[in-house]
């Protein structure tokens, strides 16, 4: 069931992504180059799923935000792997943006990808204008100076520096956490009943901790080839890592836990629905990629 899903949902998503940037110059071509790479694309079959609980958006409005959210994901991708960032050369097994086309051209299709995320869920006329006013509120916040855009900072400017459980804990949570909860929460707009929320906001922040867990995890037991991007690459940036912190076999046990605890607070909301989120959850922990 999962699988097909998610095939289902890259497909109906690269399709979108594809309609929606062209091909007639080198920024969209250079956009299409990383958005259309091989992705797993999680933050999209999120918001799908949790539509499918709350059932306040259409298919059509969900493909779309979902959409803008692996826009917005994408554009992080390109520059997190700045020679200014984390000087990454290789990106779903290929070379990265800036060496394909160059540091200016790649750091303007991010700047691009950004914004087309904002504009095509402007654009869809499925959705309320509440709805796209939260959903931007929601992405921006994700994304921003609290949340994703901060996680980078905290990240860069410990390099070479000994930090803390807490602070490895804080980046993880606003670098990469803070964009799979909000599609979490993507998919219940417009949902009225707020204990429903609450337990759908708590399993988003932690399988949005337990996914980066998994990646601190898979950099060390894994390689090149399967994660079709540089292993060691923390290592060799002086990063700190929750492997390197806490030790293989407690991050093995800290990802499992928090899917255990995320999984229980699904099981709070009565839906039929609950078992792709449930699915997807395990997918996230114990993925091999």
């Amino acid at each position: 069931m999962l699988e097909d899903f998610l095939s289902e949902t890259r497909h109906q998503v690269s399709q979108n992504i594809d309609k929606s940037i062209g091909n007639s110059n080198l920024i969209e071509k250079a956009m299409s180059y990383s958005a259309l790479g091989e992705s797993k694309m999680i933050r999209a079959a999120l918001i799908i799923a949790s539509g499918k609980i709350n059932k306040k958006i259409s298919d059509v409005g969900l493909i779309t935000m979902a959409t803008g959210v692996e826009l917005i994901h994408t554009y992080s991708l390109i520059h997190d792997d700045l020679p200014s960032m984390d000087d990454d050369d290789l990106r779903r097994g290929k070379d990265s943006s800036h060496i394909k086309f160059g540091e200016a051209n790649a750091i303007l299709a991010g700047d691009a990808l950004q914004t087309l995320a904002y504009e095509i869920i402007c654009d869809e006329s499925s959705l309320k204008d509440s709805y796209k006013v939260e959903a931007i509120r929601m992405i921006s916040k994700a994304c921003g100076k609290d949340g994703m855009v901060y996680g980078q900072h905290l990240d860069i400017n410990s390099e070479t520096k000994k930090i803390d459980k807490q602070l490895i804990e804080d980046i993880h949570i606003l670098k990469t956490g803070k964009l799979i909860e909000c599609s979490v929460m993507l998919g219940q707009i417009g949902n009225e009943i707020s204990e429903e929320k609450s337990h759908m906001a708590n399993f988003g922040r932690k399988i949005g901790l337990a996914f980066q867990i998994t990646d601190d995890i898979l950099e060390v037991t894994s390689n090149e080839k399967t994660l079709g991007k540089n292993i060691n690459s923390d290592f060799k940036n002086c990063k700190a890592t929750y492997v390197n912190i806490f030790g293989l076999d407690e991050s093995i046990q800290k990802s499992k836990s928090l899917c255990e605890s995320a999984i229980n607070d699904l099981r709070n909301i009565e839906s039929s629905e609950i078992d792709l989120l449930i699915e997807l959850a395990k997918y996230i922990s114990y993925r091999e990629k």
